[in-house]
């Protein structure tokens, strides 16, 4: 997914046939003799990974596969694109773990989603081990799912009874070795998913606490209340956690809260504008 998290999107790269053909349009122009090439150019590289629908999840979703690469720096809030919540980084972390309530959103159009998960890595590399739920526009109405991800492998969805208001609690760890585990629980409809992985080799740099979008374009959502948030098992400040908030075409979309509760570790996502 984040079930994951989208790079910046680039303008639109001109390539193969299409740079051909404007080319010979403007030599023709020019009165200059073209000849064609004798092998087609290389592919760009392109800022997201494709991944296919998981097994068993509706090729209506559009799953969270493209992850952001961090940004290195001491700023405690920065522009996070699609991701908005926290995330430590700089040392080697464990465990990843918060509880809050599943929003409802607004659908304006189809395809828009929001997702809210926890997980391990994916702000300064290109593995991510994450869990949650989404929420999906579609025709017209918002659906609710339940899922995790190994990125960059596809996300799997579960498709268990989740509605707005309900209370989910999610653990990402890395047991050892090799060895993650991903748990995600609803409270309120009663149902527990686990999802134990071995071979799994990933940098554990990173811990995060997320909402995200799937193409950086958030629906209208309630706020969303975190609680319960823990990075190796502690409060995300006491790592100098960066608070990220996301922004589309220059505006900011979202908010993020300060840190709040005895403990420090909660906070919320407010909508602000699509």
């Amino acid at each position: 997914m984040t079930e994951s998290t989208e790079r910046r999107r680039r303008r639109p790269i001109l390539r193969g046939a299409a740079l051909w053909t404007v080319l010979v349009a403007v030599a023709l122009a020019c009165g200059l003799a073209v000849t064609a090439p004798t092998s087609p150019s290389p592919p760009a590289t392109e800022d997201v990974a494709a991944a296919s629908p998981a097994p068993g999840a509706s090729a209506r979703f559009d799953p969270y596969h493209g992850h952001v690469r961090g940004r290195a720096g001491k700023r405690r809030a920065q522009n996070g694109y699609n991701w908005s919540g926290y995330v430590a980084g700089g040392q080697a972390f464990t465990t990843s773990s918060a509880t809050w309530t599943v929003p409802n959103i607004s659908c304006s159009s189809e395809g828009d989603s929001v997702a809210e998960w926890v997980g391990l890595d994916g702000w300064s590399n290109d593995t991510v081990e994450q869990i949650g739920i989404q929420e999906t526009c579609e025709t017209g109405a918002p659906t609710f799912d339940n899922w995790y991800e190994f990125y960059p492998e596809p996300p799997v969805y579960f498709h268990d009874r989740v509605r707005p208001g309900d209370v989910i609690h999610a653990v990402a760890r890395h047991i050892s070795g090799t060895t993650y585990e991903l748990s995600l629980t609803d409270e309120t409809q009663g149902w527990k998913r686990e999802k134990k992985l071995d071979g799994w080799s990933a940098a554990n740099s990173s811990a995060e606490v997320i909402v995200e979008s799937n193409h950086r374009m958030f629906p209208k959502f309630s706020r969303i209340d975190f609680t319960k948030a823990r990075l190796n098992g502690s409060a995300p400040g006491a790592f100098g956690s960066i608070n990220l908030w996301a922004s589309s075409m220059g505006r900011q979309q979202n908010e993020v809260s300060e840190l709040s509760g005895p403990e420090l570790d909660g906070f919320s996502v407010a909508f602000l504008s699509e």
